[in-house]
């Protein structure tokens, strides 16, 4: 995910990788809460794109782990340390550009638990929606089109209580993202105890019937030459197509789509010797293409999902602007693909579009900054194209800072309670339910909220739906949200 923030920050972060208890609820949630429903013809069940309709995974058996493998993932298991105090990954996100400035009327709002939102729409020059409340226990959604990010850099006893985690949310999709520099970090084909160790998540994620969506991302220094600094994609393309080719030969079966790359219009993301537009994307992402078809028709190819920003000199480029350079450049040729989006919203409600501003609150006055009004732009920007292709939302949630101990890293993560996180994100699934142009959407994370991200201010802890007890163990709370995608029906 990108770090939202108003100075474009690129903050590291660690993930333990020691092994977790199964979370014990400590938040009291009253049933029924209840979220607001938009009232129109479109949240009619028979809108709803059929599931059937995604192209389905290959189904062909996966070859059984090479004999040797099994030596070397038991002895990485064994010497894994249970501190690693000492890694850091950086996460990408959604943000705004750096030369953004707060009102200077913003103030915080206050933290707390106040009212979940329920029928009133605040004021907005946009036309009036008409709502209804829901209790949580009539909310229907399709779980076959949801699905939650959780992180890969866990031992199997981890990753074994990451899907017990995930399991009650009852969502067909788990995202991972398959970060080449982690995967073959030292040359070209490597095939080792971290490849290994991937390889046996994602066999167990499928075992337990989940659906798998690898984000490919991150090449590693070997294959790049220039600005190591920053991630970015290889210097020769061709080395992508390589590391693809090796992923879907060990792990191709298992795994039901692909997006190429992250959020490639944050400079952070795009660093090395390639032009940064979306011309320079489609390059790569025709390589992807290429040799993900290579292996299977089947295989759903995403776009890769665009950070919702503006314009920033060498730092980022406007998403809408990017779209359309991709369309420039070919896009619309490939028919048999989805577009990647990130449709964040950092402190606005997901009925609101641009731009409802709410007098002394920031965030608020750009279309990057709300939910809906990015789903739109970039239908909109398909449609001009004449491509027929859905959307899928890669990533996309609300944050909220209330329960940790410090400052956030941002003022806006104090308008979310966690019930209007909760509120919020399961509103967001009936509107991208309720839209035959959105085929999945992806709920960004899971668990990466842990003590260490927490004291650094990290961003993405604000998203996790499990976050620590703050005593040192490594017990886990669940926020309401978690909680009320278990009850639901």
């Amino acid at each position: 995910m990108v770090v939202f923030s108003s100075m474009l920050l690129s903050l590291a972060f660690l993930l333990v990788g020691c092994a977790r208890e199964e979370p014990e609820p400590t938040i009291a949630v009253a049933l029924p809460l209840r979220i607001t429903a938009e009232v129109t013809a479109a949240s009619s069940p028979t809108a709803i794109q059929a599931v059937s309709d995604i192209p389905a995974v290959d189904a062909r058996p996966l070859a059984t782990l090479d004999a040797e493998s099994a030596p070397i993932v038991a002895a990485t298991l064994a010497a894994a340390p249970t501190d690693r105090s000492s890694e850091t990954r950086a996460f990408i996100g959604p943000i705004i550009d750096q030369d953004y400035e707060i009102p200077p009327t913003n103030t915080p709002r206050p933290t707390g638990f106040p009212t979940p939102i329920g029928a009133t729409v605040l004021p907005s020059p946009a036309p009036a929606i008409v709502t209804t409340a829901l209790p949580i226990d009539q909310i229907q959604l399709d779980g076959s089109r949801m699905g939650i990010q959780a992180h890969y850099n866990f031992d199997v006893g981890g990753w074994d209580r990451t899907l017990r985690q995930i399991a009650p949310l009852r969502m067909g999709w788990i995202k991972l993202q398959a970060a080449w520099e982690w995967l073959q970090p030292d040359f070209p084909g490597q095939f080792e105890a971290n490849f290994r160790l991937f390889q046996l998540h994602i066999q167990e994620a499928k075992k337990r019937g989940n659906k798998v969506l690898l984000s490919i991302a991150k090449a590693p220094d070997w294959a790049r030459n220039i600005d190591r600094s920053a991630d970015g994609p290889p210097d020769d393309l061709g080395q992508l197509a390589g590391f693809i080719a090796v992923l879907l030969d060990k792990l191709g079966p298992y795994i039901d789509a692909i997006e190429i790359w992250n959020e490639p219009n944050l400079k952070r993301e795009w660093s090395g010797n390639h032009p940064f537009n979306g011309a320079a994307y489609m390059e790569l992402f025709r390589v992807g293409y290429d040799a993900v078809r290579a292996y299977s028709p089947n295989i759903t190819v995403i776009t890769a999902g665009l950070a919702p920003t503006g314009n920033s000199d060498s730092v980022s480029v406007d998403d809408r602007t990017f779209l359309r350079q991709m369309y420039q450049a070919g896009l619309a040729s490939y028919t048999d693909i989805a577009i990647g989006i990130h449709p964040y919203s950092w402190g606005n409600p997901p009925d609101f579009v641009c731009c409802n501003n709410v007098d002394g609150q920031g965030w608020d006055d750009r279309p990057q900054f709300f939910f809906q009004q990015t789903i739109s732009d970039y239908s909109a920007i398909i449609r001009a194209n004449g491509h027929r292709v859905q959307m899928w939302a890669t990533e996309f949630g609300w944050a909220t800072w209330d329960g940790y101990p410090n400052e956030p890293p941002d003022p806006w993560m104090r308008y979310n309670s966690p019930l209007d996180q909760m509120n919020y994100t399961l509103r967001a699934f009936q509107i991208g339910q309720s839209r035959p142009d959105i085929a999945v959407m992806i709920l960004w994370n899971l668990s990466f909220a842990e003590e260490l991200t927490i004291s650094q201010r990290s961003e993405l802890a604000a998203y996790s739906l499990l976050y620590p007890v703050f005593d040192g163990s490594i017990n886990r709370r669940e926020r309401p949200l978690y909680q009320a995608l278990v009850s639901r029906p």
